[in-house]
């Protein structure tokens, strides 16, 4: 099978200006907490950058979406596809939700299964949705050590909760960076060498309010 065809199993792959990497995303209109904390005055998802600009020309809404119903048409086929695209591209690297965020558990458990499928691959999974994953660490504990779920804060100038004991980023507005401060800025609004959202090593990851 060629990539291209391999590719679109999977809905197509994101390749943003700023990501040393692909993403594979789905609409942030889709977002469940990230859906509420958007009619939230100071919330990070205020005046979401999913929701303007070029995510909202009608080509890139389509493709969202054409994600979305590739991944809940057959849930494990889409996870055994993208198991293999990124082994055949020779992937080190991935983000998951460039746009959007996991839609529940089994989802979850999918990027998992994925994670511990490409060991040699290093994913940065950026969520919102803690219940969630706190839902998964009942049950099976530790994520990968390639996995690193960072745990996006609600509102801007504050950290998320602390007691599921993971990775977390926040948003900085009014105040000077909490933690480890994203260099994009100063990089022409791109990563370069930076991977400190893919460690685990680095708790806290502060972006600039944008």
């Amino acid at each position: 099978m060629k990539l291209s065809e391999l590719e679109s199993l999977i809905g197509g792959l994101s390749q943003t200006s700023k990501m040393p990497c692909p993403s594979w995303s789905i609409s942030a209109h889709r977002c469940n907490v990230g859906g509420k904390l958007s009619e939230v005055s100071g919330s990070i998802c205020e005046g979401c950058y999913a929701k303007k600009g070029a995510y909202t020309w009608g080509n890139v809404q389509a493709a969202l979406e054409k994600r979305w119903e590739v991944y809940s048409s057959n849930t494990l086929a889409w996870r055994e596809n993208m198991a293999q695209l990124i082994t055949r591209k020779g992937l080190t690297y991935f983000r998951w939700f460039d746009s959007g965020d996991i839609a529940d558990l089994e989802m979850l458990e999918h990027i998992v299964a994925i994670a511990e499928a490409v060991p040699w691959c290093r994913f940065w999974l950026p969520t919102k949705e803690l219940a969630t994953v706190s839902q998964w660490q009942a049950i099976h504990g530790e994520f990968p050590e390639n996995l690193t779920v960072r745990l996006s804060a609600y509102m801007r100038d504050k950290l998320p909760p602390s007691a599921l004991k993971l990775p977390c980023s926040t948003v900085t507005d009014k105040q000077d960076p909490i933690g480890s401060p994203c260099p994009s800025k100063a990089q022409g609004n791109q990563c370069l060498d930076c991977r400190a959202c893919w460690s685990k090593s680095v708790s806290i990851v502060s972006y600039g309010w944008h």
